[in-house]
């Protein structure tokens, strides 16, 4: 993609600091400071492509907050105070933290990165590496092939110059929306929001960020194909493609329903509401000594709400991890 896109940049997450990646200010021989961009700047109305984001170190990785937010990196250092343009598309990988994706939890508890980056993407995809025997006889014949004639076996449909100019000159048409393509939009994303409103305490399936999305995947189709106006074949494939994304890293595994809050605050609903139930619990056994018995928790969450007791003792330890309760002496909690 780097190599195709008319401005773009690669970069790897391991070799990359918060400076390479914003803008950096250096002294100069003569002792005055200059300003030098880094990669998501000098991609500006481009691609910056992130190989294992996820290996970037979190002081890092805060820099590309702003960017993806408001296409924008503030300096103020040395002297120098400036905003700089990084009006950047960011396709950036990750690989899961324990080397396979486990089907069984979410893409937040998979990958290692904050839920202020993940949720912030417009798309996301999880690529996993199932065997089939048509596709992998395939890639091998591919493979084989590049390395017995020492160059690609399939020539490519379209020269990689000319697709290079026709994205350049495709950037520069601004469509406009459609009557028909507003009201698709505002059909799917009503529809969405409406399973929630009907039944009471299921999960949010969508929010305004996703309408965002869409609007900006509905215009960018229609770019591509030097279209003025968006229509509604554009709005129903910028549909298909959020479904796609939504349903591989927006499921609840527990309720196997759509669950938006598992992208965007990194938890499900059903996750949060035994979390709350827990809590409610040591406030309530803790009134009288300020604690409670983890052990007697434990079988009280099984008796009155059914949770099992190893889900116990892993939401337990979580609520510890985040520092919402603490172990006052061995055995027994207290809410802090």
């Amino acid at each position: 993609v780097s190599a195709i896109a008319p401005r773009g940049l690669y970069t790897s997450g391991r070799g990359t600091t918060a400076a390479g990646l914003t803008a950096a200010v250096l002294r100069e021989r003569g002792g005055g400071m200059t300003l030098e961009a880094g990669a998501l700047v000098l991609a500006d109305k481009g691609v910056a492509c992130i190989d294992e984001i996820d290996k970037m170190r979190p002081e890092d990785r805060v820099a590309i907050h702003e960017v993806m937010e408001q296409h924008t990196v503030s300096v103020a250092k040395g002297g120098i105070v400036a905003t700089l343009n990084a009006r950047t598309a960011i396709l950036a990988a990750a690989n899961p933290s324990l080397g396979r994706y486990d089907a069984y939890k979410t893409v937040t508890e998979n990958i290692n990165l904050p839920i202020t980056i993940l949720s912030r993407f417009d798309l996301i995809f999880v690529l996993k590496d199932t065997p089939q025997k048509e596709l992998d006889e395939k890639m091998s014949t591919h493979i084989l092939e590049i390395h017995r004639r020492r160059a690609a076996p399939v020539e490519t449909p379209i020269p990689s110059d000319l697709l290079r100019k026709y994205i350049s000159y495709a950037k520069n048409v601004e469509p406009t929306l459609s009557e028909g393509a507003i009201q698709r939009l505002k059909e799917f994303y009503l529809e969405m929001r409406a399973v929630t409103e009907k039944i009471e305490g299921s999960p949010i399936a969508i929010t305004a960020r996703q309408l965002e999305s869409l609007v900006r995947l509905t215009e960018a189709r229609a770019r591509i194909a030097l279209r003025k106006e968006v229509t509604v074949e554009d709005a129903e494939a910028a549909i298909a493609i959020m479904n796609k994304s939504l349903e591989e890293v927006g499921i609840d595994m527990s309720t196997h329903m759509r669950d938006i809050d598992i992208i965007m605050i990194g938890k499900p609903k059903s996750m949060q509401d035994k979390l709350r139930r827990i809590l409610d619990e040591i406030v309530a056994m803790s009134k009288e000594t300020g604690m409670v018995e983890k052990k007697l928790l434990v079988e009280t969450l099984f008796n009155k709400y059914k949770i099992e007791i190893s889900e116990s003792q892993k939401l337990i330890g979580r609520l510890i991890r985040e520092g919402t309760i603490y172990e006052r002496r061995p055995g027994f909690l207290s809410k802090v």
